[in-house]
């Protein structure tokens, strides 16, 4: 199999649009969270607690991911909150796979999105790069 090297601007470009994708979407679900976080708990099953940590986590991550500040540890918590929402929608709303329908595939891409930063590294456009 053949590697192509990317300049680095080039794969920090890519990395920052990807920071800015997961920034955008969990900033927003974060926002709309704490706006009622007893409707939340009550809508997705989850107590009160794991909700505010839910969202509290999210915003955290958003302000990782945009800073690029422990942005790969950012990446790991958005995989694994991506993998709680995936088996709530599998086992316990039984979801389809597409989102248009309601499913699941839009947190696949988020999970994936997430283990880019997760493994790769926030580039070197950062806050603090």
């Amino acid at each position: 199999m053949f590697e192509i090297a990317l300049p680095t601007i080039a794969a920090s470009i890519v990395l920052l649009l990807v920071r800015i994708i997961l920034t955008v979407t969990f900033a927003y679900e974060a926002r709309f969270k704490l706006r009622d976080v007893k409707a939340f708990s009550k809508n997705d099953g989850l107590p009160v607690p794991a909700a505010y940590f839910v969202a509290f986590a999210e915003l955290a991550a958003a302000l990782g991911m945009i800073t690029g500040v422990l942005a790969q540890w950012a990446g790991l918590g958005l995989i694994l909150l991506m993998i709680g929402t995936i088996c709530l929608q599998i086992f316990k709303w039984h979801s389809p796979y597409w989102a248009s329908k309601k499913g699941w595939e839009y947190d696949l891409l988020m999970l994936t999105l997430a283990a880019v930063i997760f493994v790769l590294g926030p580039g070197i456009l950062t806050l603090f790069g």
